[in-house]
């Protein structure tokens, strides 16, 4: 629902001298979003303290928006956009990274809204500036006729889009005035109502049939903030006793991992410069905790890019650490948190650029290596993870769930052979779906004579499917002792014999 008019009588924002900025003042309790998942760096401050105007930052994700409908990521079109307009306030990027996240999580909402509110289509630059602007609307965080402003004086800096004004104008007015019975009848449609595909829905019902509604729902709202705590550098009760003297909440849910709520910038948080914490996901603090390496092993992590599972092996033990992917740019993410959390391991982690499912590529990177044990974190549909990158199943498409099945078998299988025998190999998906999960497992089993599920550290058994949880219970009164918030995983532990 959106929030009431401004008063008769009062002038929209923007009269009333300059332009209205974003975020505006948060109401009580409202957080800005959370750092990205799996991040072992922070942000860097940003360039100016004020935030930037609200019509650079529709413009902005109005042009990321166009290029994710395109088949982008959220990621890489925010990147894209940021090079295209330059010029924009310093920190116009953070705030239009908000604004289309906040408009993906409504995105099959956003699509039925305009289709009733627009007599035609318009031209994808003005269609991708409504519905970042629609996104806005329903959030409620802004007045809504400073929207409306704002998103016209955005259409207006374009030359492209600037006789599309009136139009833009139109639609958002329109919006204002019909939304909530438009709203109603469009949540008819359960796939509005789950912000998910059809056939994506169709999916995850098959795969949980008793909580695939709790999980679209959680996978609605905007991800907590957790930390790992790195406890070579300080002690977890400690640490929450600095956040404590500071004024932030911080709640144990995991066996090294902090939420902070409200979430806040990374380099706010006590000990950042000193790397005392990285931002990860408690379900995935669980790959390397699982894996079980001790003093003297010789480690692969086959898929380590960004490198928050990478460091946290890394100071697990003295071990002898590889770390492989396929993507140049991401494993250079490795290097640069090393660098921040674990200095003294500079050097120590092989870090290399080659593709792990190519026995060649693979054989070339590690030297012929036999390994005591290896982390394969496989591509997947990141089913588990869409509380995070609310994109993901908008990109997706059917026959993806096949494609990534048959690579993740062809990763299993190079890998195996750098096993040594009663080596372990912990196979780790962010997926919910049985095709990436259990029957990939079974498969392999039934390929590879020599391989047999082992029972995971602290679990009852090998196998372990984690849904999307975000519970208020107390870690410490867990008895199984797995996180009380976290992503949604797959987890198996397999031995050479």
């Amino acid at each position: 629902m959106l929030p009431p008019g401004r008063p008769k009588g009062e002038p929209p924002s923007a009269a009333r001298g300059g332009s209205p900025t974003f975020p505006p003042g948060r109401p009580k309790g409202k957080a800005p979003s959370a750092p990205r998942e799996d991040s072992p760096v922070g942000a860097p401050a940003d360039a100016a303290r004020s935030g930037p105007p609200l019509a650079d930052a529709l413009q902005l994700a109005a042009h990321a928006w166009q290029a994710f409908r395109d088949g982008s990521s959220l990621d890489r079109a925010l990147t894209a956009a940021g090079a295209a307009l330059p010029g924009l306030h310093p920190r116009a990027g953070a705030a239009a990274r908000d604004i289309t996240y906040t408009a993906a999580r409504r995105l099959a909402l956003i699509d039925t809204l305009l289709a009733r509110l627009a007599q035609r289509a318009p031209d994808a630059p003005i269609e991708a500036l409504l519905a970042v602007a629609l996104g806005q609307l329903l959030a409620g965080r802004q007045r809504p006729f400073v929207v409306v402003d704002q998103a016209v004086q955005a259409c207006k800096r374009d030359p492209g889009t600037q006789p599309a004004a009136g139009f833009v104008n139109a639609v958002l007015r329109n919006a204002l005035r019909r939304v909530e019975p438009l709203v109603a009848a469009a949540q008819a449609d359960e796939r509005v109502r789950h912000n998910l595909p059809g056939w994506w829905l169709r999916r995850l019902q098959q795969a949980a049939p008793d909580d695939w509604a709790r999980v679209a729902h959680l996978q609605r709202e905007p991800p907590p903030q957790v930390l790992r705590i790195e406890p070579r550098a300080v002690a977890l009760a400690d640490y929450t006793a600095q956040c404590a003297a500071m004024g932030i909440a911080a709640r144990r849910v995991g066996r090294t991992a902090l939420r902070i709520d409200p979430p806040r910038p990374v380099e706010e948080l006590p000990g950042f410069a000193q790397g005392w914490f990285a931002v990860q996901d408690a379900g995935a603090q669980l790959a390397a905790e699982w894996l079980g390496v001790a003093d003297g092993m010789r480690v692969l992590d086959a898929c380590a890019a960004p490198g928050g599972k990478t460091l946290h092996l890394a100071g697990l033990a003295q071990i002898e650490l590889d770390a492989l992917d396929v993507d140049a740019a991401r494993a250079a993410r490795i290097e640069d948190g090393l660098a921040r959390l674990q200095p003294h391991l500079v050097g120590r982690v092989r870090v290399q650029v080659a593709d792990a499912a190519d026995r060649a590529q693979l054989r070339a990177a590690t030297a012929g290596a036999a390994y005591d044990r290896i982390l394969l974190d496989a591509p997947c549909t990141a089913s588990g993870i869409v509380r995070r990158h609310p994109d993901i199943p908008w990109l997706r498409r059917p026959a993806d769930v096949a494609k990534l099945a048959t690579q993740q078998r062809r990763l299993l299988e190079a890998l195996w052979p750098l096993l040594r025998p009663t080596g372990r190999l912990l196979y780790v998906v962010c997926s919910v779906f049985p095709e990436e999960g259990a029957q990939q497992v079974d498969s392999f089993l039934q390929r590879e004579p020599q391989a047999r599920l082992v029972v995971l550290p602290g679990a009852p058994q090998a196998t372990r499917r984690l849904l999307p949880a975000d519970s208020e219970a107390a870690y410490e009164d867990r008895p199984d002792s797995l996180p009380t918030v976290h992503d949604g995983f797959f987890y198996a532990l397999i031995e050479k014999s």
